[in-house]
């Protein structure tokens, strides 16, 4: 049990679930060597399953020649609230996944609810690729580190340039977007940083220290030309978002939500470094610039990525818009 709850609050990383469900049953007197975790576990990357195994030796049943016996336990938990579901991934599209782009780097998992298309050269996936429908890869130098899974995969066998650590031919679990947008126009509305204008518009957020201690609603679309934040909190456009400049980072340390309700979102500029997730749940985001670094998550119904060079590193702080997730044994 321990090792399958301690295994599931890394989901959807398979290889960072199963390398600390090895590690928790060691600290409970189970060698790695006899423990087995599996996930996705039912085709969910949200579950892990977990089995212990230990040769238990026969004292009086020798004298009917019994030597010993084989025994297990076994445990699946799973990872569900806010912080997991599609926030779970470092990039995820609620249709298909373009990644189109030389020299690219995902620390996390990438999932699409349709399918994945990968081309280009340099591409390095540290968790799992998964989708519902295809994931194809034409392309050289590919490293997928999880689980590659898919109803139907066209990727390379391994080899000196091609590396998969598991491939499961089988569809993806389809993983809802939740809509977010009626709590941040709340508390917009009640600190009065909520912004009124028409839909075609767009209200442009420059310079430094743009405040989202309070969350920012702009009924239209929003071009942020800034250089930092001051607070944390989720600034979000009824329509459009564009996004330039050199480098968008709160002070708080916590990354920041910038979230398009029925829109795209679109970073054409290069050199950008932004901490944050970028969320457009209804729409596209679209990375086309080269050099660009995201310290957060990419979510949208439709994910595009063309430019060189582009980095998206997903870690346990840049959540902090969210409440938090929870993890329970299931199994």
């Amino acid at each position: 049990d321990a090792a399958a709850l301690a295994a599931a609050r890394t989901l959807p990383s398979a290889s960072t679930a199963i390398s600390t469900a090895d590690q928790y049953a060691e600290l409970n007197g189970v060698p790695a060597a006899n423990t087995t975790a599996t996930t996705p576990y039912n085709g969910n990357a949200n579950k892990v399953e977990v089995v212990c195994t230990k040769t238990v030796e026969y004292t009086f049943a020798r004298v009917f020649g019994a030597q010993s016996k084989v025994i297990s336990a076994r445990a699946v938990a799973e990872s569900s609230g806010s912080s997991n579901g599609c926030f779970g991934y470092a990039l995820f599209s609620g249709g298909a996944g373009m990644l189109y782009s030389n020299n690219l780097e995902i620390e996390g998992s990438v999932h699409a609810n349709g399918s994945i298309q990968i081309a280009g050269n340099n591409q390095e996936i540290t968790g799992n690729a998964e989708a519902v429908n295809k994931l194809e890869a034409y392309i050289n130098h590919l490293t997928i580190g999880g689980t590659c899974q898919a109803a139907l995969l066209v990727v390379p066998e391994n080899s000196g340039t091609v590396y998969v650590s598991q491939r499961i031919s089988t569809p993806a679990a389809v993983i809802p977007m939740p809509d977010l947008s009626a709590d941040v126009k709340s508390e917009a509305d009640a600190s009065g940083t909520s912004y009124v204008i028409n839909e075609w518009e767009t209200k442009v957020f420059s310079g430094n220290g743009i405040n989202i201690d309070k969350s920012i609603y702009v009924s239209g679309g929003i071009t942020i030309a800034g250089s930092s934040f001051k607070g944390a909190g989720t600034i979000c456009a009824k329509k459009n978002i564009g996004i330039s400049g050199n480098t968008l980072k709160s002070d708080s340390g916590t990354s920041v939500c910038i979230y398009s309700v029925d829109g795209d979102i679109s970073i054409s500029s290069t050199g950008l470094t932004v901490y944050g997730t970028l969320y457009a749940p209804n729409g596209k985001i679209g990375i086309y610039g080269d050099n660009i670094t995201i310290y957060g998550r990419v979510v949208a119904k439709e994910v595009i990525i063309t430019g060189t060079n582009v980095a998206i590193y997903s870690g346990s702080g840049d959540l902090g818009f969210l409440p938090q997730g929870t993890v329970a044994l299931c199994e």
